[in-house]
């Protein structure tokens, strides 16, 4: 039994004091504490977050995989050398002290996953709503100007292009897939050549927006390398100027 109650709060909030009298002590000194009250309030709300975080279901045979290796493990830590003063402390207690400790940190482990994941997320809507933006500005536009044509081994290829928005959307239907060494490559190109306007998603199924566009450019699409290339190095699928 411990007498500093304010190493406590992890463990009380996760239900981890065996001890009855230990407990009821710590809830005696809980109800006059303000400090070990936000503890134990910001404890469970992490373990909230962790439960919503966790629900993944774990990969098949992991259970196995735990229960196996639980028998090779030691239940309790090596005894080491103590200072005379050391006082003693039950090995129950230490054990769970240490998975408390083991608690929290699994608990701000899958936080910081979640986190992370949280932000791919957001970017991913941003880059898509920056995309619609974009779509939207071309489409709206009082000059727009579009053009459709087929593309050499099948497929169509629509491009609607705005001077003042300086932009040219590209959305294509029915082009075949490529294999993972390939890309079909955009080209924004005049009387001075060639300007690689970016690669079409893999998917092929969403618009893309290439910027710098002007009213003597033509759009051209290309098989490249994966990766895209700084000049095309195939001949044209199709080439369209907007009308």
């Amino acid at each position: 039994m411990t007498d500093d109650l304010h190493v406590l709060s992890g463990a009380y909030a996760m239900d981890a004091i065996g001890d009855t009298e230990e407990r009821r002590r710590f809830e005696s000194h809980l109800a006059r504490c303000e400090t070990c009250a936000t503890e134990v309030h910001e404890f469970r709300a992490t373990t909230a977050r962790l439960g919503m975080a966790a629900a993944e279901p774990p990969p098949p045979g992991l259970r196995d995989r735990v229960l196996a290796d639980i028998r090779h493990v030691r239940q309790l830590p090596p005894v080491t050398s103590r200072t005379p003063s050391a006082p003693k402390r039950p090995k129950a207690k230490r054990w769970r002290r240490v998975a408390t400790a083991g608690l929290v940190g699994a608990a701000c482990l899958v936080t910081a996953v979640s986190v992370t994941q949280v932000m791919r997320e957001r970017q991913r809507v941003d880059r898509a709503e920056e995309t619609a933006r974009a779509v939207a500005s071309v489409l709206s536009a009082p000059d727009r100007r579009s053009a459709t044509g087929r593309a050499t081994g099948g497929g169509t290829v629509t491009i609607t292009a705005s001077g003042t928005a300086g932009r040219v959307v590209v959305a294509t239907s029915g082009l075949r897939a490529l294999p993972s060494s390939k890309a079909y490559q955009l080209w924004l190109i005049d009387a001075s050549g060639p300007r690689s306007a970016g690669l079409l998603p893999a998917d092929r199924t969403r618009p893309v927006v290439a910027g710098t566009w002007r009213p003597a450019d033509r759009v051209g699409l290309t098989i490249e390398p994966a990766g895209g290339s700084a000049r095309p190095t195939t001949t044209p699928l199709v080439l369209l100027n907007p009308t």
